[in-house]
This record gives structure tokens, C-alpha cells and sequence, in this order.
């Protein structure tokens, strides 16, 4: 390697005996000419392949048997007190002591550890930038759940994704690429299909839709089963060459009067229960598209206040939420792949008996703040006491993401509208979340230690 690169203080203390006469940094490895001169070893190796190559101090002729290495000068350096030259870093030490720094100091300039990376950073920033900036990180599909490069995350779901929806080249429908192959053989009712009975002589041999196969199936049930028996009975009759005359002439009898009496009878009930199964498809595709609706509403009228019941662990009793949110990195990923988009936080009391709340956070952000914003709300639960308390509620509400550094807290107070239906009397499990779409701008994110170790708090005091 070249020479040691040296701050602009140890350069104007340190003799120029010092200096490397090719590369004018400090000598590394110093080797010295039959001249007199020092230069480090590998810049005598690069002088050495040239076509003519010569000292760069006096010009005289260099060759392999001309240059030796300088052990008295590489002791002297060993000694000699320097700083390291990287910006920012503090460090000082002797000579033999530098390398060994240079392959910790957290100032350091050093490569991304992924090749096809050409990122330059800080040793220090070196675990942010694998985390959540290098294009070349492994993140884990929330599709499918495999973990795929950061750059190739989108090829992976355009190309290969189990998890990813898929277009049926029939009915235009989505459906996983896990899935789509059944799809298409069998639920499809637009996939082309032929009847199962052109084998045994049906001569509808056009080919249809799945739906339009299956309505032809019912259409021609009578006709189907006739076509089956007889194909039976045309290889029973076969068998006539196999089997002695008394003995077959007697099966034979015996399978027609059977068929004959299974036919009749197929004939009615087949058509009884296609009527049957006609009205209960009908019956149950509107059951279904009305129960399909109400979950439709349902959903849509729960999604700003989503939480799961099972969660009822009071946090506190004294009117203040410290809510302790892990994973955030997943969590937000999700919010922007709209897999959850809201987190609801513990119910919390603003006295022993008094108030039951909540906080909801969107990762994403909800409304004006969505895509550029933390949006972060606040409220009013149905509680176990809350015909004891004075309605509608009137309290301050503050709202605050904490800095797990230098205490430097993202803060946002309000006072409640007694007007409005967000702090009135609750007649459903929550009312109508009321705060700040725009709590958070994302870009400053970085400008504190909001997030830490992969876990942000939040903190709500109400008084």
C-alpha cells in the first residue's frame, strides 16, 4: 500500500527523511536506493514495472538488486507520535500503533460490505447504512416472506413471489402466483373446457367456458348417463367372447333389467336435484353478497380504530401512556405496504376510576399526512366507569415522541373540544380518534435518536 497519509500538523513536524520521495506521504515499509533515497515498498515495486525505471528524486537507474529494505529507518518510524489523519477522530499514538487503529476508527472511510455497493462511508455509519440505506441489504418480502436484496425486491414480486396477485389470463381476476395454476385448471369459469363425456359419445365437442361446460353438464345430465350405459353395455356385450353363452346371456338380462330400472329412476331424481341445487345457488349467492357487504362496512368502519380485544392490559391509572413500540422497522414496512396501517396502543385511565383511552398511530401516516408524516391520535373508550364521570370530557392532551438521546422530545398539545363527538359520552367500544395527522414529518426522523435499537416510545399525558 501506499504511504501513511498524514494531518496537516504531523506533516510540518516530522523530518523530511520521513517522507516518502515517490508518494510524499509517510514511508511505509521504507526501502532505500543504492542513491540514498526512501521510498515506500510498494511504490518501489510500481517504479520497478515500468520500461525504464528511475529514482523520481535524481533520476538514476533503478533495478530489483539496486533497493534493499531500511530496518534502521523503520524502527525510527515506529517511535515517532502521530494523529490519525482521520476527520473528526481524536486519536494519537506511535507509528507501529496507527495501522491498528486504522482498521477500527469509527471515522475511518471504508467500503459497503456489498460488492456491488460503491458506497463510501464512515466505519460509524456503516451498521445505518446495512440497516435501512444500502440498496443491496436483505429485506424480507411481506409478500411471501423470503428474504430478497433491497434492489431486486420489485423484480422478485414482478417474477417469482408466491405471495404476489397474479392476472388470470382468463378471467383478468388476481390471484397468487402460488395459486394460479388450480386457478386456471379448475376454478376458472372463463378457462376453456371441454365435456368429460365426449369419450363415451357425447358430440358436443365444442370448446366453452368452464361455467358455460358446467351448465351444459347440468343441461344434458339424462343424456350423459344415458351415453354411460350404453357405452357399458356395448363393452359388457364384448365380453360375450370371453364368457360361456347360458352363463352371459343370463348377466346380461340381469344388467338390463337393472339399467332399465336405475334409468327411470335416475331420470326423475337427477332432474329433481337439479332444480334443487339451482334454487339453493341462487339463494345462497344472495345470502353471501349480503353478508360480503356488511363486512365490507364493517371493516371500513373499524379500520381508523383497529385493536385487538384480547389486548386489555391497562397501563396506567395516573392519565400518562408510555407505549414502547418494537419492531419498528417492520411495522413501518407494513404501514407502507398497507398491510396494517394503524397501531392502537394499551387502554389507559387518566385516574384509578376515571377515563379509559387510547392512542393510535399511523406508521405511514392517515389523511393530509399520508406518505410524509407520523399521524398520531388520541381516544375516548368505553369504559368500566364512565357513568361516574362529567361529560362531555374536557382535559389537555399532550402528545409526545420521545428522543432516547439528548432528551430533545417531538411534543404536540391540544385541549378538547367539548362540541365535538370525539369527547363525548362513547356509545360504541371507541369514538372518532381526534390529534395530529401531521405529527412528524419522516425527513426529520434522522435529526434525533427517535428510533433506537429498532424501538420508538410514545408518550400521552392528559390533565
Amino acid at each position: 500500500m501506499p504511504g501513511t497519509k498524514l494531518t496537516d500538523e504531523d506533516h510540518r513536524k516530522i523530518d523530511a527523511k520521513f517522507i516518502c520521495t515517490s508518494c510524499k506521504s509517510l514511508l511505509n515499509i521504507p526501502m532505500q536506493t543504492m542513491c540514498g533515497h526512501l521510498m515506500c515498498q510498494s511504490c518501489v515495486e510500481n517504479l520497478l514495472k515500468s520500461s525504464n525505471p528511475k529514482c523520481p528524486e535524481d533520476g538514476e537507474e533503478l533495478s530489483k538488486e539496486k533497493v534493499f529494505p531500511d530496518v534502521f529507518t523503520k524502527r525510527e518510524l515506529n517511535a515517532i507520535p502521530l494523529h490519525c489523519a482521520n476527520p473528526g477522530c481524536s486519536w494519537r499514538g506511535a507509528y507501529e500503533q496507527l495501522e491498528g487503529h486504522s482498521q477500527v476508527c469509527e471515522h475511518a472511510l471504508i467500503k459497503c460490505v456489498h460488492p456491488q455497493c460503491q458506497m463510501k462511508l464512515q466505519r460509524s455509519h456503516l451498521g445505518e447504512h446495512l440497516k435501512s440505506e444500502c440498496e443491496y441489504r436483505n429485506v424480507k418480502c411481506v409478500l411471501c416472506g423470503q428474504d430478497v436484496t433491497f434492489a431486486l425486491i420489485m423484480e422478485h414480486v414482478d417474477t417469482s413471489c408466491e405471495g404476489a396477485p397474479v392476472t388470470c389470463r382468463y378471467c383478468k381476476e388476481d390471484v397468487l402466483r402460488k395459486d394460479i395454476e388450480r386457478h386456471e385448471r379448475h376454478d376458472c369459469n372463463e378457462a376453456p373446457a371441454t365435456c368429460e363425456f365426449q369419450a363415451v359419445g357425447c358430440n358436443h365437442v365444442e370448446t366453452l367456458r368452464r361455467n358455460e361446460i358446467r351448465q351444459h353438464m347440468n343441461d344434458g345430465l339424462i343424456d350423459h348417463v344415458r351415453l354411460l350405459l350404453q357405452y357399458i353395455l356395448t363393452f359388457v356385450t364384448q365380453l360375450g367372447n370371453y364368457i360361456p353363452r347360458p352363463e352371459f346371456n343370463g348377466i346380461i338380462q340381469r344388467i338390463r333389467d337393472d339399467i332399465s330400472e336405475v334409468r327411470f329412476s335416475l331420470a326423475e331424481k337427477f332432474a329433481m336435484v337439479v332444480r334443487k341445487f339451482t334454487d339453493l345457488d341462487r339463494r345462497l349467492e344472495n345470502k353471501f353478497t349480503g353478508i360480503e357487504r356488511r363486512f365490507e362496512y364493517l371493516e371500513s368502519r373499524l379500520e381508523s380504530q383497529r385493536d385487538p380485544r384480547a389486548q386489555q392490559v391497562i397501563h396506567s391509572h395516573n392519565g400518562t401512556l408510555l407505549w414502547k413500540i418494537e419492531s419498528y422497522q417492520r411495522k413501518r414496512q407494513d404501514a407502507i405496504n398497507e398491510v396494517k396501517t394503524a397501531l392502537c396502543s394499551p387502554p389507559f385511565y387518566s385516574s384509578q376510576f376515571g377515563f379509559k383511552m387510547c392512542a393510535i398511530l399511523y406508521m405511514n401516516g392517515n389523511g393530509i399526512g399520508k406518505g410524509s408524516h407520523f399521524s398520531l391520535f388520541f381516544a375516548v373508550m368505553k369504559g368500566d366507569y364512565e357513568a361516574l364521570q362529567t361529560w362531555p370530557f374536557e382535559k389537555t392532551i399532550t402528545m409526545m415522541l420521545l428522543d432516547q438521546g439528548n432528551g430533545d422530545h417531538m411534543i404536540d398539545a391540544f385541549h378538547s373540544d367539548p362540541q365535538s363527538a370525539s369527547f363525548q359520552r362513547p356509545t360504541s367500544y371507541m369514538n372518532i380518534a381526534s390529534g395530529s395527522p401531521l405529527f412528524m414529518p419522516f425527513h426529520k426522523l434522522n435529526d434525533h435518536q427517535y428510533i433506537k435499537d429498532d424501538v420508538m416510545y410514545i408518550k400521552i399525558i392528559v390533565d
